[in-house]
């Protein structure tokens, strides 16, 4: 009798920061942390065959979430010095449950109409 242990799997790996950059969403200085997002077969557990590869940016400031242009995604993969520009992002719609407040340069949840900090309508 002959057994092999086959699987299909997704991974999340963060793969660096990228720092001193402002952010596209909230206008504020903050980080994006890179992320490698794929799925994989593995045989004995052991990762054969990866697919669907993508590279996500989370911004530290106000947590947007941008994919990445795969060929930057690479380089920084293998150079983490590699320049990343707003030109190489594209937003991804992923609901927050916070907005960001200027005046009190705070995130708020969204059914707030007034700030809890100030209390000024928002």
């Amino acid at each position: 009798m002959f057994f092999i242990a086959l699987g299909v799997q997704d991974k999340d790996k963060h793969i660096g920061s990228y720092n001193n950059v402002v952010c596209p969403s909230c206008g504020r200085l903050a980080r994006y942390d890179i992320y490698k997002s794929y799925r994989y077969l593995h045989i004995f557990f052991i990762p054969t065959f990866t697919w669907n590869i993508k590279y996500l940016v989370k911004t530290s400031c106000c947590g947007s979430y941008y994919e990445l242009d795969p060929e930057v995604g690479k380089k920084f993969e293998k150079n983490p010095n590699t320049e990343i520009k707003n030109e190489n992002l594209r937003q991804i719609n992923i609901h927050s449950t916070n907005k960001y407040y200027p005046h009190c340069k705070t995130n708020v949840p969204t059914e707030f109409n007034y700030c809890p900090y100030c209390g000024n309508k928002l």
